[in-house]
């Protein structure tokens, strides 16, 4: 933790309020005399780095997420598809013949009896589970419609951070340069 002078932490002075999901935002620095005053710009430069780090850190676990959830809501959809037809011919009585997938590019040939009044999903973590279709139908759309919030957030959440790194990048330029300044005119001084 970086203080100041007057025994202030710095970051405190960076960061101001959070996002609804408790991403703090990065403040402007409008005066970098005032902001920088008599402490150490080595210090200050170094919180706005690691501000910047744990942004990014931020930014990086978020992409991954979304990249994560992009897959997974048309894997859901197509499951949601696959539930609906099941359905719709709940009351024919003539079986269903299917190709699905065991591998990418490898295929296998079932049949499915139309009779049959469950399905079985797979949760995750080697676990599947056998739902009635209704069960079913309910649990796909409730996870659709979680997964399709959650994007939502995350975009936004991204949208938000990239502010902040700006911000953040804005102000580092804003302090060195000042810092660069001031011992410029240090040195002039001392050879005058």
């Amino acid at each position: 933790m970086t203080t100041t002078a007057a025994g202030n932490n710095i970051a405190d002075r960076l960061i101001g309020a959070r996002n609804e999901r408790g991403i703090p935002s990065a403040l402007f620095v409008e005066d970098v005399v005032k902001f920088v005053g008599a402490d150490p710009v080595e210090g200050i430069i170094g919180a706005l780095q690691q501000l910047f780090s744990k942004y990014k850190f931020m930014e990086t676990n978020l992409t991954k997420t979304k990249q994560s959830l992009k897959v997974k809501i048309p894997d859901t959809k197509k499951d949601l598809a696959m539930l609906e037809h099941l359905i719709s011919q709940r009351g024919k009585d003539e079986n269903i013949e299917t190709h699905f997938s065991l591998a990418d590019n490898v295929f296998a040939k079932a049949t499915i009896d139309a009779q049959v009044q469950t399905v079985c999903i797979w949760l995750g973590a080697n676990v599947m589970v056998e739902y009635s279709f209704d069960e079913a139908l309910s649990l796909l759309k409730n996870n659709l419609h979680t997964a399709e919030q959650r994007l939502e957030q995350i975009e936004s959440d991204l949208g938000f951070l990239r502010d902040q790194i700006i911000t953040t990048e804005v102000n580092m330029a804003r302090i060195f340069n000042h810092d660069v300044r001031r011992r410029r005119q240090e040195k002039l001084q001392v050879k005058a």
